[in-house]
């Protein structure tokens, strides 16, 4: 059996940047929450909860602690509510969130409607749409835009979405619009993890995709996984049962952008056991044979 983990997995440059900026902040302060999960992985948000960083869900939540915005930004209208608080206000909002935000309402300053190509339920997408002042849309791939058009569009993206969808959404848009402005926004970690996992599917029986189901970036490698060979879409090593690996000889792994190492190592070892391998167990992430 071989079992290996695409070459760009887990976490990314924002995600890293978002827990170290908690853990820090739980050493600083005595009370520490994140104003909804920091990220979209359930076992690390658990994690920080037991170090002393728990969460809440709204504003009204908060009472006397240090606050963190998480990793996909917040509102406008929120950041103003929190800033009358008198309460310490940590950011750990992504910078290419961040820049998104800004591309957005540049945009719209310029005479654009703004189109976001993106989920409109995702915390990313709402906050986005926040901080452009003028008329603003959110669209996928999917979308039925018979009925629009547009004197100057200005398009952008959910940081985690794909470049297919992106081709796609552009050649719907170009009829309908006389003057279009396409910012790629995806960001470049979640393009080269995209591309490692469908490098990795083409060639393996069955891939695991591990993380959060509450992702947008997971459910997209899962997605992509699943063009080229049976695909599982896990959190935790908890799920892989026998039957999923019996007879294989080549197992994918690939993991989210907010996916933690030792995570992946808890379902690489947990492969090799229900599959009584030879392959030596992982100690660290780079056990783990790359492709």
């Amino acid at each position: 059996m071989i079992i290996r983990l695409a070459r760009n997995s887990g976490f990314c440059f924002g995600v890293k940047r978002a827990i170290n900026i908690a853990q820090e902040t739980a050493g600083k302060f005595k009370n520490a929450v994140t104003l909804g999960p920091i990220i979209h992985n359930p076992q690390m948000v658990n994690r920080l909860k037991a170090d002393g960083v728990g969460y809440v869900d709204s504003v009204d939540e908060i009472v006397d602690e240090a606050v963190i915005i998480r990793s996909h930004g917040i509102t406008k209208e929120t950041s103003e509510e929190l800033s009358e608080l008198n309460i310490p206000i940590i950011d750990a909002t992504c910078p290419y969130v961040s820049k998104t935000q800004m591309v957005g309402r540049k945009l719209s300053e310029e005479g654009y409607d703004v189109i976001i190509l993106g989920d409109y339920r995702h915390p990313e997408v709402i906050a986005l749409q926040s901080y452009v002042p003028g008329n603003v849309i959110v669209i996928d791939e999917d979308s039925d835009l018979s009925d629009k058009s547009f004197n100057k569009a200005g398009l952008i993206c959910q940081t985690t979405q794909s470049l297919e969808k992106l081709v796609k959404v552009v050649g719907m848009l170009i009829p309908i619009s006389k003057e279009l402005r396409i910012i790629n926004t995806i960001c470049n970690a979640t393009n080269v993890r995209q591309e490692s996992t469908a490098k990795l599917a083409k060639n393996s029986e069955l891939m695991f995709v591990i993380g959060g189901k509450n992702s947008s970036n997971t459910k997209m490698l899962a997605r992509i996984s699943s063009q080229y060979c049976k695909t599982v879409h896990i959190e935790t090593a908890d799920e892989i049962d026998r039957i999923f690996i019996k007879d294989l000889q080549r197992i994918g792994l690939t993991a989210g952008a907010s996916t933690p190492d030792w995570i992946i190592l808890e379902v690489y070892n947990k492969i090799i056991e229900i599959s009584e391998s030879n392959l030596p167990r992982a100690i660290n992430i780079e056990d783990i044979s790359a492709y």
